[in-house]
C-alpha cells in the first residue's frame, strides 16, 4: 500500500496569525486545488478550541473533503519551572481532545526548547516522564502522539533541547515500550549537518507520520523539494524498504516560490512515491 499525501502549510502561518489571511476556508480550498485530501494543521491555526469554533473546522473539513493527519503541537516538556511542565502538559491534554474532535490521528509533540539552565540528563527526564504521562492520557482516547526529530517551531525563540540527534535519540530510546510513537522529519537533521538515514532506521518501527522538506545544509529556510541538499531518494527508498504506507505530509515553509513551489514539490513528492512504493 502506497503512502497518503498530505500537505502542511506552514509558509502561511505568519500571515494567519498577524492578518487572519488566508482564513481556514481559503487554506481548505487551496488543498483541494493542490489535489491533497490530507492536510496538517500548526495548533496556532486553529481560531480558538470551544466546540462551537472546533465544529466549524469539522464542517470545513468535510465540506472540502479533507481530513486532518495531525495537529502540530511544540511543547516545552523541558522548562526549569516544574509548575511551568505541568502547565505545558494540561495544554497538551487539551490540544489531545483538540485533535480528536476534529478527527486527527494524533498530535505532534516535541522534546522542549534548549534552556541554558537545564542540563543534558535533567531534561532528558522530564521529557520522557511527561511525553509518558501525555501518552497515558492520549492513548484511550484513539490518539497518536509523533514525537519529532525536531530542531525550532516557528513560534520558539529556542531551539530544541534534542536538536542534536544524539539526545532526540536518547529520548526516543527511553520511551520504548510506551505509546509514544514518531513523526520523523526528513530536513531537520541538516541543520546539524547530520545524515537523516541512520536516525530514521533508529526509529523505523515506531514511524507513523513524515515531514517532508528540503533544504540547504545548516539553513532553516525550507526549499522546494530537490532544491535543496536532503537525500530525499535515499530517504523515501528506506521508507518503501520499512513498509511505511502513513501520511507523507509536504512541510511547505518554502516562500521564494509561492503555490507554484508547492505544486512543483508535490510532484515531485508523487513521483517518488510512484517509483518507490510499487
Amino acid at each position: 500500500m502506497q503512502p497518503k499525501i498530505g500537505w502542511g502549510p506552514v509558509r502561511l502561518l505568519a500571515t494567519m496569525l498577524s492578518e487572519g489571511k488566508p482564513t481556514l476556508a481559503d487554506l481548505f480550498a487551496m488543498a483541494r486545488d493542490f489535489g491533497v485530501d490530507t492536510i496538517e494543521l500548526h495548533y496556532a491555526m486553529i481560531p480558538a478550541y470551544d466546540r462551537r469554533a472546533l465544529d466549524e473546522v469539522v464542517n470545513l473539513l468535510h465540506r472540502n473533503q479533507l481530513r486532518l493527519s495531525m495537529l502540530t503541537c511544540a511543547p516545552d516538556f523541558t522548562h526549569p519551572d516544574e509548575d511551568e511542565r505541568e502547565r505545558q502538559l494540561d495544554d497538551m491534554k487539551t490540544k489531545v481532545v483538540v485533535a480528536w474532535v476534529l478527527g486527527a490521528e494524533g498530535v505532534r509533540v516535541t522534546v522542549g526548547c534548549a534552556h541554558e539552565e537545564v542540563s543534558r540528563e535533567e531534561g532528558v527526564n522530564w521529557a520522557v516522564e511527561m511525553l509518558t504521562r501525555l501518552a497515558e492520557f492520549a492513548q484511550p482516547r484513539g490518539v497518536k502522539l509523533g514525537l519529532e526529530n525536531h530542531y525550532k517551531d516557528r513560534l520558539w525563540e529556542l531551539p530544541d533541547f534534542a536538536f542534536d540527534p544524539d539526545v532526540f535519540l536518547e529520548v526516543a530510546d527511553r520511551l520504548k515500550g510506551t505509546p509514544v510513537g514518531i513523526n520523523f522529519d526528513c530536513a531537520n537533521p541538516l541543520m546539524v549537518n547530520r545524515d537523516p538515514i541512520p536516525i530514521l532506521q533508529a526509529v523505523a518501527d515506531r514511524v507513523w507520520h513524515v515531514h517532508v522538506s528540503d533544504r540547504k545544509v545548516g539553513e532553516y529556510a525550507h526549499r522546494v523539494l530537490g532544491d535543496g541538499d536532503v537525500p530525499l531518494e535515499a530517504i523515501f527508498a528506506e521508507l518503501a524498504r520499512i513498509g511505511f504506507n502513513g501520511v507523507i505530509s509536504l512541510e511547505d515553509g518554502q516562500a521564494y516560490a509561492g503555490d507554484d513551489g508547492t505544486r512543483r514539490s508535490l510532484e515531485f513528492l508523487r513521483q517518488q512515491i510512484a517509483k518507490h512504493w510499487t
